[in-house]
């Protein structure tokens, strides 16, 4: 097994454990200090802003400043502000301090996304940043039951302590083991114009497909803890409603990820996005514990398949030499949703209820089908029938011994 790779999950799975851990219960705490539901949803999307500069800011960097250089500084910065947001006093000490270690977690991450395609080829990709995307539900499993036991047992002090620890591993990681990882000259300085061209053009159609079934996924977010606090569950049930979705998600995301390499990339990929859809039509009914979980599963789920798939296939698309500076632009994508749907899930609760914003939510992800739909790439059911519909209509006549057009 690539050592690499084994770090680089590690890395990853450092920062989501703690992003997971505590993304459900920020809404909580920041009620703690009196803030609204319309607050809540600027102050999450202020923490997704935090971390796409992060993301962004790791793009430009590139090529400019070594990456474990990148990881090593955010990371212990990071550390330092998790350890003090227990002993925040305000709502802004919280705000700022929530969006630092989101903006450390986005250049994690970014770099994070570039080692994962640097060090795969097109033959196991899927299956490498499947794996890698492992560390979603992993770290949901983790990171909520940790997060969970400590704020029911000892309070919020002790969990940001403790989840200071933890994400003190990435760094340590990136200071002892990680490797930088180069292209070849022939890569590197002579990339294919004609390609890089078709290729810019594909990419911005997945990123806006990226971006929509995104929207989805951070409304699902907020919705699932928004909902379960206003059915009165503890902040145990609410982390443990993750650790449920983490479990259905393992197997699913192994599996899409193995098969992507053989039958492509889009078919799963609109999957992904079909599920996230699905996630926000439950929301709407959801009033039970195993309705909740059914959302956070299918949530989850969703996001693992959509950002693994849609990392392996831009490093499909994308030039070897233009990883580092445009696959970042992936995880992007993803936060700027996160911004925007935060933004407006308050706003649009105060104003219309949840019922619409999730139904919003939903229509967003359909939407996100029809961008996907237009990638190139086949389904391969529909490719089968319409193989089938062509034969039927002209079929090789028989003796004739050819079988060019046909999968002898």
């Amino acid at each position: 097994m690539n050592r690499q790779m084994v770090y680089i999950f590690i890395s990853s799975f450092s920062i989501l454990c703690v992003g997971f851990g505590l993304f459900p219960l920020l809404p909580i705490y920041a009620g703690k200090f009196g803030a609204s539901p319309t607050l809540i949803g600027i102050y999450l999307a202020l923490t997704y802003v935090s971390i796409t500069v992060g993301t962004m800011l790791a793009g430009w960097l590139s090529g400019k400043a070594p990456r474990r250089l990148m990881l090593i500084m955010a990371g212990f910065t990071g550390v330092m502000a998790l350890a003090l947001l227990g002993k925040a006093a305000s709502l802004w000490q919280v705000i700022f301090l929530t969006g630092y270690v989101w903006f450390t977690g986005g250049i994690g991450l970014a770099n994070i996304d570039v080692l994962t395609g640097l060090n795969t080829e097109s033959t196991n990709r899927g299956k490498w940043f499947s794996r890698i995307a492992l560390t979603n539900p992993l770290g949901a499993i983790v990171g909520s039951l940790v997060v969970g036991q400590l704020v029911d047992w000892k309070g919020y002090p002790l969990m940001f302590v403790v989840m200071a620890a933890e994400y003190a591993i990435w760094p340590l990681v990136a200071l002892l083991f990680l490797r930088e990882h180069s292209l070849p000259a022939s890569q590197s300085n002579q990339p294919d114009r004609a390609r890089s061209a078709k290729s810019s053009h594909v990419f911005h159609f997945l990123l806006l497909s990226i971006l929509l079934s995104a929207m989805t996924i951070s409304v699902n977010r907020l919705g699932l803890s928004l909902e379960m606090k206003e059915l009165d569950y503890s902040a145990g049930t609410i982390s443990r409603a993750n650790v449920i979705g983490g479990l259905a998600t393992i197997p699913i995301v192994l599996w899409f990820g193995r098969l992507s390499d053989r039958l492509g990339r889009k078919l799963f990929l609109l999957s992904g996005y079909l599920l996230a859809a699905f996630g926000g039509i439950t929301l709407i009914l959801a009033g039970q514990t195993w309705q909740f979980w059914i959302v956070a599963a299918t949530t989850l789920i969703a996001r693992s398949i959509s950002t693994s798939l849609a990392s392996a296939l831009a490093t499909d698309i994308l030039p070897p030499a233009a990883l580092g500076r445009n696959l970042p632009w992936v995880g992007t994508a993803s936060w700027v949703a996160g911004i925007i749907g935060f933004a407006f899930s308050g706003l649009v609760i105060d104003l219309a209820g949840t019922t619409s914003l999730f139904a919003l939510a939903a229509a967003l992800s359909f939407g996100s089908v029809i961008l996907a739909g237009t990638l190139p790439g086949s389904i391969p059911v529909l490719r089968s029938l319409g193989f089938w519909r062509k034969t039927s209509i002209n079929p090789v006549p028989s003796g004739t011994g050819n079988c060019s057009s046909l999968p002898c």
